[in-house]
């Protein structure tokens, strides 16, 4: 089984729409129980629901998604995932800190596996670049963990 954890600053956004969109791909693929997929915050975090302008796009786009309480990343999650997926640089620099740097290579931008090296919005505006940068990202990662 492939581990993915996504990681955003606040574990309200971003990272659990990557998480939400990147469970319905693998579903849609036939990849249950092949690739696990959570997500957590580069900041401390006081464990709030998942943000209702991200919850209201995952419904409009037909993405399922579960009760959702934010959590930080740990030092122990790099041990845990073989893929820790940030949406933006300064998550990376963050995680990288927590874990005690990157030594197996696991931490890369979302948008990395599109070839891009842009970091992915907080697009309040209806969240529909946010949403399309997080699904092209995600579509890219599932092919590469394929």
């Amino acid at each position: 089984m492939i581990k993915i954890l996504f990681v955003c600053s606040g574990n309200t956004g971003r990272s659990p729409m990557a998480e939400f969109v990147m469970k319905k791909l693998a579903a849609d693929a036939g990849l249950d129980g092949k690739i696990f997929v959570a997500s957590a915050a580069s900041k401390p975090t006081d464990g709030g629901d998942l943000h209702e302008g991200i919850a209201a796009k995952l419904r409009k786009e037909g993405i399922p998604f579960t009760k959702h309480t934010a959590r930080q990343i740990s030092a122990e999650d790099y041990s845990q995932y073989e893929k820790i997926v940030c949406t933006d640089s300064g998550n990376v620099e963050q995680v990288k800190e927590i874990c005690g740097g990157d030594p197996d290579k696991k931490v890369n931008l979302l948008l990395e596996f599109a070839g891009e090296k842009n970091d992915i919005p907080w697009d309040k505006n209806g969240f529909a670049k946010t949403f399309d940068d997080i699904l092209r990202g995600c579509k890219a990662l599932l092919k590469n963990v394929k």
